[in-house]
C-alpha cells in the first residue's frame, strides 16, 4: 500500500511537468506504464483517491485544494470539489423515519375515536397542531440551517434526532391518566407538541438529502424507502390493531424510534463541502430568476429570510404554486388524517386500513425510484398536474364505491398523487432557493400548506363529516383541488409546455423562461 502511494505521488510530479516535458511511459513507475501507455489517468478519475482512503463513508473538503492532483474531483468546469469515496446516502434513514411516522400517522384518527373523542374534536386535535406547527417548523429549520452554517451539515442531522426524540416521549404521554383533565385537553396538549416537531423531521431529512447527491434529482430514488416502510408497518400496524387495539402504538413508536437511531448512527453524518462565499440578494434573485424567469430581490447585501420570501411571491407563477400547493394540501390533510373514519365507516377493518398503505406504496415504489425519469419526461409542471388531477379522479371514486374492501381500488392514485407532488415540489424549492437556506425553503413550502390547507382541511373536514357526511366533504375537496390546478395552469401557461429548467431561453420548473 505505501509503495503504490509513492508511485502515485511521483506519478503526480510527472504531470505537473508534462507541459514543459512529455513523459515517456518508460520513465514512469512500472505498476502505472501501462496506465501511461493506454492513457488512462487514475488521478483524474479519482482511482488514486479511492486508493488513499478506501473505506471512508462520507466527502472530505481537501485543506490542500487542488494542489496534489488526484486529492479531489473536479467538477465539470475545472475547479476543486470534494474527496469522494463513496456517496452519502440517506435512504436507511428514509426507511426508518417513515415507519416511526406511520405510528403517528394515518392511524391516529382510529386512535383518537377508540379514545372517545368525538368526529369534531377529531377535526379540531388535527387542526389545531397544523396551525402550531408552522411557526416551530420554520424556527427549528432555519435553527438548523445556521447551525449546519457554523459546525457543518451534521447539525441538521442533530435537529432532526432530537425531534424524533420529543415527539416519541410526547406520544407516550397520552397513554398516562392526568388528574383533573379530560381526555380531550390531554390530546390537545399533545397534538400541539407533537405537531410542533414532527414535520420539521421531514423537512430537515429532504434538506439534508437534495444537499447531499451529487444529482439532486435523484431524490425520489432515496425517499422511496420510506415508502417501502410506509407499507410494510402500515399492513402490520392494521394487523396488531385488529388484535391488541388502538393503544398498541403506544408500543410500537419505541422501537420505531430506536430504528431511526439506529439508522443515523448506521449512515453516519452528512457530507461536508467547501464552504460557499456567502450568498447575497443577487444570488436569491438569481436562482429564481434561472427557475422563474423574473428578479426576485435588489441586489447587494447578505441573505436574510425576508428576502427569500419576497422572491417566493415575485412572480405570478410562484404564487400559484403555492396556492395550488395550499389546495392539495387541504384535499391531503382529508385523507391522511380523516380517511380511515369513512373506511371503518363503510366496514372495513384495522388490517384493511393497512393494506390500503400497502396498494398505495406498490405504485409509488417504481415511480420514486424514477423520480429524475419523471422530471425529464414530464417537467417539474408536468408532474403536478399529473398529482392535482390524480388526486380529484381518486376521491370522487370513494364516494361511488359500495363500501368496504371495495375502497382498494381507488387507492393506487393516492400513490401516484404522492409521488408526482413529492418529486416535484422538492425539486421546484430546490430550484428558487439558495444552498444556505435549503431547510428553510422546504420547511416554507410545508408551512404553507400546513397553516392555510391541512388545518383548514382538518377543521372544516370534522365538521362537514358531522353534519354533511363523507361524500359531500371528499367530492368537494375533489372540486377545490381542481380549482387550484385551473389557477396554477393559467399561471404558467398550459400543461402542455415541457419544462426544461437547463435550456436557456426555454420553459423553467414553474413555467418562466430561463434567461440565456
Amino acid at each position: 500500500f505505501g509503495s503504490r502511494r509513492a508511485q502515485e505521488s511521483h506519478l503526480a510530479a510527472m504531470m505537473q511537468r508534462t507541459e514543459e516535458q512529455p513523459v515517456s511511459a518508460a520513465a514512469l513507475p512500472p505498476a502505472l506504464a501501462s496506465s501511461a501507455a493506454t492513457g488512462h489517468d487514475p488521478a483524474a478519475t479519482g482511482q488514486a483517491a479511492v486508493h488513499k482512503a478506501p473505506d471512508v463513508h462520507r466527502w472530505r473538503d481537501s485543506e490542500a485544494g487542488c494542489a496534489t492532483p488526484g486529492s479531489t474531483l473536479e467538477d465539470d468546469s475545472g475547479q476543486c470539489g470534494l474527496i469522494r469515496t463513496r456517496e452519502y446516502h440517506t435512504r436507511w434513514i428514509y426507511f426508518a423515519l417513515f415507519a416511526w411516522l406511520q405510528c403517528t400517522g394515518r392511524f391516529m384518527s382510529l386512535y383518537y375515536r377508540n379514545e372517545g373523542v368525538t368526529e369534531e374534536q377529531i377535526g379540531v386535535l388535527f387542526a389545531v397542531g397544523t396551525w402550531v406547527s408552522p411557526l416551530s417548523n420554520s424556527l427549528l429549520s432555519f435553527a438548523a440551517d445556521r447551525l449546519a452554517s457554523k459546525r457543518g451539515p451534521a447539525a441538521r442531522l442533530h435537529v432532526f434526532s432530537a425531534c424524533i426524540v420529543c415527539v416519541t416521549v410526547v406520544f407516550s404521554l397520552q397513554a398516562v391518566r392526568w388528574p383533573g383533565m379530560s381526555k380531550f385537553s390531554v390530546m390537545l396538549i399533545c397534538r400541539v407538541l407533537i405537531d410542533s416537531a414532527r414535520p420539521s423531521c421531514c423537512s430537515m431529512m429532504d434538506a439534508i438529502t437534495v444537499q447531499s447527491l451529487p444529482d439532486r434529482k435523484r431524490y425520489g430514488e432515496e425517499r422511496l424507502y420510506g415508502a417501502y416502510s410506509w407499507a410494510v408497518v402500515g399492513v402490520a400496524l392494521g394487523a396488531i390493531m385488529d388484535k391488541f387495539g388502538p393503544r398498541a402504538m403506544h408500543v410500537c413508536i419505541p422501537f420505531a424510534a430506536l430504528g431511526v437511531g439506529v439508522a443515523v448512527v448506521s449512515v453516519g453524518a452528512p457530507p461536508v463541502k467547501q464552504p460557499p462565499p456567502p450568498a447575497t440578494s443577487a444570488e436569491i434573485s438569481s436562482a429564481a430568476g434561472a427557475a422563474l424567469g423574473s428578479a426576485a430581490v435588489p441586489e447587494g447585501g447578505s441573505v436574510r429570510v425576508v428576502d427569500l420570501l419576497k422572491s417566493y411571491v415575485s412572480s405570478p407563477s410562484k404564487v400559484a404554486f403555492f396556492v395550488y400547493a395550499i389546495t392539495l394540501g387541504f384535499g391531503m390533510a382529508l385523507v391522511e388524517s380523516l380517511l380511515f373514519l369513512y373506511f371503518h365507516e363503510q366496514h372495513a377493518s384495522y388490517f384493511v386500513c393497512g393494506l390500503s398503505v400497502l396498494v398505495t406504496v406498490i405504485f409509488e415504489i417504481p415511480l420514486f425510484s424514477r423520480s429524475k425519469d419523471l422530471l425529464a419526461r414530464f417537467g417539474a409542471r408536468g408532474c403536478l398536474n399529473i398529482a392535482g388531477l390524480c388526486y380529484s379522479f381518486r376521491v370522487v371514486g370513494y364516494t361511488l364505491v359500495p363500501g368496504g374492501a371495495w375502497v382498494l381500488f381507488f387507492e393506487p392514485m393516492h400513490g401516484v398523487t404522492i409521488a408526482f407532488w413529492q418529486t416535484a415540489s422538492v425539486e421546484v424549492m430546490a430550484s428558487i432557493t439558495p444552498p444556505s437556506l435549503a431547510a428553510t425553503g422546504q420547511s416554507f413550502l410545508s408551512n404553507m400548506r400546513g397553516l392555510f390547507g391541512s388545518a383548514l382541511g382538518n377543521l372544516f373536514g370534522g365538521i362537514i363529516i358531522a353534519n354533511y357526511g363523507e361524500a359531500v366533504l371528499y367530492r368537494g375537496a375533489a372540486v377545490l383541488v381542481g380549482m387550484g390546478l385551473l389557477c396554477y395552469l393559467s399561471a404558467t401557461g398550459g400543461c402542455c409546455r415541457r419544462c426544461r429548467p437547463s435550456e436557456p431561453g426555454g420553459t423553467n420548473v414553474l413555467g418562466g423562461t430561463v434567461a440565456a
